[in-house]
């Protein structure tokens, strides 16, 4: 799937997540106006696709991680970018590039892979000599899972979703 395909369909999935949230409302606002007072039930979660812009998930409390259908439970951030990065490494192609990319992906301070958890904050063990740095904010985090780590690595990450409960 290429970058424009991607966009479509995180944009897709945020227009589909407004437009529930909107004609909830709408019913809503109905019902008081007929004098009802039955209110619809909350949603329980909102699904958003890992391709999202990140700064959708500052402040927002993840649950889970999906896989197409399998769901995996990662209640915090740091268990997300485990979850997301440990099948990451169970492809042979993408754990070579993960290899490769050790010491060499970073930002100014901190590298995001290494072979060793030497001089990290918060090192999260992917593999036998690889760990990652977790330190960081939801959206930092995110970002640098997708754009900096998965997306070097090859990783079709468009059939993974997350979770998030509702505010």
């Amino acid at each position: 799937m290429n970058e424009t395909e991607e966009i479509r369909k995180a944009c897709e999935a945020l227009r589909s997540s407004i437009n529930a949230t909107f004609d909830r409302l709408f019913l809503i606002l109905d019902e008081k106006e007929r004098g009802e007072t039955e209110v619809l039930p909350t949603p329980t979660e909102y699904v958003y696709p890992l391709t999202a812009d990140t700064s959708i998930f500052i402040g927002k409390k993840p649950i889970a991680v999906l896989f197409g259908e399998e769901r995996v439970e990662a209640n915090n951030w740091r268990k997300v970018f485990a979850a997301v990065l440990s099948r990451c490494n169970t492809d042979a192609e993408c754990h070579e590039m993960l290899m490769y990319l050790r010491n060499k992906a970073g930002g100014q301070v901190r590298v995001f892979l290494s072979d060793n958890p030497d001089g990290m904050r918060r090192p999260l063990r992917v593999d036998e000599d690889m760990y990652a740095e977790t330190h960081y904010g939801s959206a930092t985090l995110m970002h640098i899972l997708v754009n900096r780590i998965l997306a070097p690595a090859h990783f079709d990450c468009s059939n993974i979703s997350i979770v998030i409960k509702p505010e």
